[in-house]
């Protein structure tokens, strides 16, 4: 299966067997389906290389040949793993990204509370799919998780949420404590408050054979004064310990010491690289696309480390300030800065891309839908800084079906589309096809009905008094909007009388497309590991799909009987 894939990295696009395209799903960009179904129109915004393995696999010769610091960074890669536990093939792994003839597949994603969402799980696993494609090939290339720890919204990945016993959703939010605005997040220290949002989420999860040993892993990552995103890397190194990935924090000392020419020459080119984002917003938009990124002509492309926040720079009349204070800098006070002390800077999300590929051999980068269109814009960064970009590589995107949802399912004649517009539409459906049809058509045909008299009304008074047409509609609408009402409370009606198939109903609709978004957008792994165990990463892992594929349904559910009390 791999090897099909490796050779055509297209053709999971063709495949429609339980796979939605994605310009079905609502709320996806048109540059990302472009991205996935029409490459011709996006191409100039992208490296022409990589939509199959022979341009891939040559494009990642010609990067291993680059210049890079491979025995400091790989000694940086060791320290950070031997901090997260990470296992004996990550560090067989490391060894090899210190070999001249090595490549590096990267993703990376926000540290989030207990891994976060479900596409933090995907982008990993996509990225060890791809790297062992390329190995397959003949390349050593080796996974690289980029835990993105010097980000500093903290709200953004305080939380995690699952489903709970009842098919609720449940939100397990971590607060901190104390912590001041605009810290990196790799900065942030658990407190004891942690623990008990570790009992939260084990007391919220289905009661089943594989807890203990969960609630080992979460309490051995996430413990009283460690990292944030330290837990995070350690969470993620035990799910991924057979696997081999190798974890990088950017806010590493060695790291950010061999970062250091490149943070000097963004600020030499820093009014270069805001002119050519302006300019490559303005294309995208001229395409009819989006810019990704806002970007303004007074931009740096750094932040700097102020009293322990991260705070943005801007430039004018060749002097840099710190916003929201009365500090500045003249252009060489800067460089002189970068040189001696690079913790002092994190790069912005126009420049962290190029950091990470003068940091690595970066033969693709795994990203969703929405670094996707980063790049298209970020493209302009590489060039102006004289970089050579990566190949761009969307990550797996998948829902996961259990066997008594799928049941939910067949047995209503659903689909993971009849819930996009929420679960009153994934009812009426239901009823209509199966509780109460007689009265469902009763309902069409007075709709139909009262439609083709008012047709009827409107064309006479058009021939008689033109200037009552406008009332007719009006009135028509009235009349449908309350009949729609009426429909509505029928449906519920209907539904709560035949109480099994509305909780049916619900709780598939809460766990396939909860809050009306994608599932991998909003539940977290931990919510199917304890129904079926750590084998689950496994299934997932074969179920990845690598290059252009469409959004996949994933069924699960052989572990099913293993899992005691699930509702």
């Amino acid at each position: 299966m791999t090897e099909i894939y490796c050779q055509d990295l297209e053709s999971a696009a063709a495949r429609l067997d339980d796979a939605l395209r994605f310009d079905r799903i609502p709320h996806t960009t048109k540059l990302f389906t472009d991205f996935l179904y029409h490459y011709d129109r996006v191409a100039r915004f992208y490296p022409d290389y990589g939509r199959n393995a022979a341009p891939l696999t040559s494009r990642a010769i010609q990067i291993a040949q680059g210049r890079f610091d491979r025995d400091g960074v790989a000694d940086a890669l060791e320290h950070i793993n031997r901090r997260a536990a990470s296992s004996q093939l990550t560090f067989e792994n490391i060894s090899t990204l210190r070999r001249p003839d090595s490549v590096a597949v990267v993703t990376g994603q926000q540290a989030g509370l207990f891994t976060g969402p479900l596409y933090t799980i995907f982008k990993a696993l996509t990225t060890i799919k791809l790297a062992r494609c390329l190995s397959d090939q003949g390349v050593h290339a080796v996974p690289v998780f980029w835990v993105a720890s010097e980000d500093h919204d903290f709200d953004e990945v305080n939380h995690c949420t699952i489903v709970d016993t009842d098919g609720r959703l449940s939100e397990v939010r971590y607060q901190g404590c104390g912590h001041s605005q605009d810290l990196p997040v790799g900065e942030i220290q658990l407190c004891e408050g942690i623990v008990q949002k570790i009992d939260e989420l084990i007391g919220t999860l289905p009661h089943s054979e594989f807890l203990d040993g969960l609630r080992n892993d979460l309490t051995a990552s996430y413990h009283a004064n460690a990292g944030f995103a330290e837990a995070f890397s350690s969470l993620m190194a035990r799910l991924f310990r057979d696997y081999g990935v190798v974890l990088l924090d950017p806010l590493d000392k060695g790291l950010k010491e061999i970062a250091a020419p490149l943070y000097v020459q963004a600020i030499e080119k820093s009014g270069e690289i805001a002119q050519a984002l302006t300019r490559r917003s303005a294309e995208l938009v001229d395409a009819g696309y989006h810019a990704q990124v806002h970007v303004s002509d007074d931009m740096v492309p750094l932040f700097i480390m102020d009293q322990g926040r991260r705070v943005a720079l801007t430039s004018r009349d060749n002097r840099f300030f710190v916003k929201g204070s009365d500090r500045s800098f003249s252009r060489d006070e800067l460089i002189e800065l970068a040189r001696n002390c690079s913790s002092c800077f994190s790069p912005n999300v126009t420049l962290r891309p190029v950091v990470q590929d003068f940091l690595l051999p970066t033969a693709a980068y795994i990203g969703g839908p929405a670094e996707i269109a980063y790049f298209a814009q970020i493209r302009a960064v590489y060039e102006t800084l004289g970089r050579p970009l990566p190949c761009v590589l969307p990550r797996a995107s998948m829902t996961v079906i259990e066997a008594r949802h799928q049941k939910t399912l067949n047995k209503y004649s659903l689909n993971l589309a009849d819930f996009f517009d929420g679960l009153h539409n994934a009812i009426s459906k239901v009823v209509e096809k199966s509780l109460d049809r007689e009265t469902s058509a009763i309902f069409e045909q007075t709709e139909s009905s009262l439609n083709s008299q008012l047709d009827r009304l409107e064309q006479a008074l058009r021939r008689t008094d033109g200037t009552l047409v406008a009332s007719v509609r009006l009135a028509r609408e009235k009349i449908l909007h309350q009949i729609d009402h009426l429909k509505t409370r029928f449906v519920h009606s209907s539904a709560r009388r035949d109480e099994a198939a509305y909780r049916q109903v619900e709780r598939a609709c809460t766990t396939l497309l909860p809050e009306k978004n994608l599932q991998e957008r909003v539940l977290n792994v931990y919510y199917f590991l304890a129904r079926y165990g750590p084998g689950l990463i496994d299934e997932l892992y074969e179920a990845t799909e690598i290059g252009f594929s469409n959004h996949k349904l994933v069924y699960i559910g052989a572990a099913a009987s293993q899992v005691v009390n699930v509702p």
